[in-house]
């Protein structure tokens, strides 16, 4: 293509950035959507989640899909189906009410919808980076894809919280169409199309029905194990299914012609590495955004919006760090840039756990989310270039959605792992604080069954007047005592991270230069 690789670089990256800001930007909306459609904190749960469950399950598929039809082709599709879909969030509450069903239902379902079209789109982005830049080049440009990636996951609360603060919920959702327009007539103008030319043009479907379904039994059992019970019938039902169909699924692939996902990839070594330092990692990290977001708002009572800007010194941090730290992997390859970012998450983890109680504020916070900004920031792109380094053109799209799907498998874990150990916490932390009330003991069960499942104001009910600022300064102490728990969790799988990066090989240097200097490339080398 003659097109300039950086403007394609611009427009992949607004359509990255886009996907990912929906996924976060929900969650600083939660309340006041679930007040203004009267959900419960299960479904409120479920509309965060339609999106990532429909958006993981056919990631994998959607990523293969684009190397045999046309990578700008599915692009485009995915434009269309998100930008659509999110005309019909914004227009849930009213489309419920014309249909005589619950606007939370239709909002769900528009959030599927969205999911799926940010499917089509995810894998294709890495895919056409991979075939437009060269391969020097390449490292910076996933630098800087990386950065996106990570700041719209964290502009999300912030820009979240500034709509939610000023305008109705809704806008969060209709912002996304003016962008959408625009995005799909820049795709059309700007972006090559490319295929696999060694594709057959059929489709895998037994792989695509046995991934899909394994992935969504074992995201569902993650998302539900919370609500009825890790040890209930249907989630170990759904368990046992997933593993047993993800199995099936890889069984497949390995007889079929032309299959889905070419395990030929997980040969190369820093392909597989980098895949599990992506689950972990976002297991890790992604997992305690969600609860962070939780206790600024109900423990420390702030906005959305200061809750948002309470996260800011990490999004700056990720924004400085990520472009150099994909300019360096270029340079001296990703393991020691990739060893150094996970530990400095790790670090930064563990001091904010230090720094979180209920007199934290947005500026005892900010050393710790910087530290930690740091980290993602040098995790996220060397992570990248070390996967994909390695990978033949051909088959970057299924490449791409492995990678994808690795992180968001990774993050949908967490979110659910984490969270429901967080509501363990909080209601045996509860239990244990009023132990020597004065409250009987059913209603101090009561209580923390109410605060594990984050009903802060409908629990003050069971108390009387007399009682009501102990209870809620014991409450609030067991939250804070519970995200102690929760984010070292989140560090230990951030330290594992840090033994996967040290498996990972670097490239030959010796060859390299020997390689140039039998030719006159340096001087090109040095121009450049």
């Amino acid at each position: 293509g003659s097109q300039n690789p950086w403007f394609v670089l611009g427009v992949l990256c607004m359509a990255i950035f886009m996907l990912l800001l929906d996924t976060t930007i929900v969650n600083v909306a939660q309340v006041k959507i679930k007040d203004d459609l009267g959900a419960t904190l299960t479904q409120i749960q479920w509309i965060l989640d339609a999106y990532i469950l429909s958006y993981a399950v056919l990631l994998l598929s959607f990523g293969r899909l684009g190397d045999v039809f046309g990578r700008k082709k599915l692009f485009l599709v995915g434009m269309t189906v998100f930008t659509a879909a999110s005309v019909l969030c914004a227009a849930s509450a009213w489309l419920g009410e014309q249909l005589g069903i619950s606007g939370v239902n239709v909002l769900i379902f528009a959030r599927v919808l969205q999911g799926i079209g940010g499917a089509f789109m995810m894998p294709q982005t890495l895919s056409l980076l991979m075939v437009t830049f060269p391969a020097e080049k390449r490292g910076t440009a996933l630098g800087i894809w990386g950065s996106v990636v990570a700041l719209g996951a964290i502009v999300g609360p912030v820009l979240g919280g500034f709509i939610v603060t000023n305008y109705a919920w809704e806008w969060i959702f209709l912002i996304n169409l003016p962008v959408g327009i625009l995005l799909i007539y820049l795709t059309l103008k700007v972006i090559p199309e490319s295929t696999d030319p060694m594709a057959s043009g059929k489709v895998d479907w037994g792989g695509l029905a046995l991934s899909g379904t394994g992935i969504f039994a074992l995201v569902f059992a993650c998302i539900e194990g919370n609500r009825l019970g890790w040890t209930s019938p249907a989630i170990l039902l759904s368990f046992a299914g997933s593993a047993l169909l993800l199995t099936m699924f890889i069984l497949w692939e390995r007889r079929v012609p032309d299959p889905m996902i070419k395990l030929e990839l997980f040969k190369i070594r820093n392909f597989t590495v980098s895949n599990i330092i992506a689950t972990i990692v976002a297991f890790g990290m992604l997992g305690i955004f969600f609860p962070m977001t939780l206790f600024l708002q109900q423990a420390l009572g702030y906005s959305p919006i200061k809750a948002g800007l309470s996260m800011t010194p990490m999004s700056i941090m990720i924004l400085i760090a990520a472009p150099f730290a994909g300019r360096f992997t270029d340079r001296f390859g990703p393991r020691w840039i990739l060893v150094a970012g996970t530990g400095l998450m790790t670090i930064g983890i563990l001091l904010i756990v230090q720094s979180i109680s209920l007199e934290t504020t947005p500026l005892s916070l900010a050393p710790s989310m910087a530290i930690t900004g740091l980290g993602m920031g040098m995790t996220f792109s060397p992570m990248t270039a070390a996967a994909m380094r390695d990978v033949p053109h051909r088959i970057a799209g299924s490449a791409s959605g492995i990678l994808n799907t690795m992180r968001n498998i990774g993050q949908v874990l967490g979110i659910a792992i984490l969270g429901s150990f967080l509501q363990n916490r909080i209601g045996f932390f509860t239990t244990d604080q009023l132990a020597e009330s004065e409250l009987e003991p059913q209603i101090v069960d009561q209580i923390a069954e109410m605060a594990s499942q984050n009903q802060f104001t409908e629990l003050m009910t069971l108390v009387p007047d007399s009682l009501a600022g102990f209870v809620q300064d014991q409450v609030d102490s067991a939250f804070v005592s519970a995200i102690h728990s929760t984010f070292t969790a989140g560090a230990v799988a951030c330290a594992v991270a840090v033994v996967g990066a040290l498996m990972l090989r670097n490239p030959d240097r010796a060859k390299v230069t020997i390689s140039t200097s039998e030719t006159d490339v340096p001087e090109v080398a040095i121009a450049d």
